[in-house]
């Protein structure tokens, strides 16, 4: 049996990480190799941004790389929905937070980060607002207050 530790650095607002989910879920499940979870910060603070036509313009052909690379689904709703919603916010903090208290009080926290990156690339939900980590908490099981 392996006893090792896998070091993941990720952001949730990273489509590479998005693309790379796979590869985390399947050493996840390999016995004794435990998942140790290390948030960026690439979209927080002052890094924080609206979704504007130029965040458009610079994530979208990365999203179609990592798409055609690793045949990670983008939806049409991410595409054609909240890259065009001026109104939603790209932060980074709200969903590290939610994985954090995910993995801290269930051990979750990767099924956390999966979900939340789904949520946001296929299904173009607002990852960053706190009605929608908490409905996503529910859907894994998790104690929502």
């Amino acid at each position: 049996m392996v006893s090792a530790t896998l070091h993941y650095y990720y952001d949730p607002l990273c489509g590479w990480c998005y693309g790379a989910a796979p590869l985390t879920a399947a050493a996840a499940a390999i016995p004794g190799l435990r998942v140790a979870l290390h948030a960026g910060a690439m979209m927080s603070g002052a890094h924080r941004q609206p979704v504007s036509p130029q965040l458009r313009n610079y994530v979208l052909p990365h999203d179609q790389r990592i798409h055609a690379l690793t045949g990670q689904p983008f939806g049409d709703a991410y595409f054609n929905g909240l890259l065009l919603d001026t109104n939603a916010v790209f932060d980074s903090t709200p969903p590290t937070l939610a994985i954090l208290a995910a993995e801290a009080l269930a051990g979750r926290g990767l099924a956390m980060l999966h979900r939340i990156q789904h949520a946001h690339y296929a299904e173009g939900r607002r990852i960053a607002d706190s009605d929608v980590l908490q409905a996503l908490a529910a859907e894994l099981g998790l104690d929502v207050v």
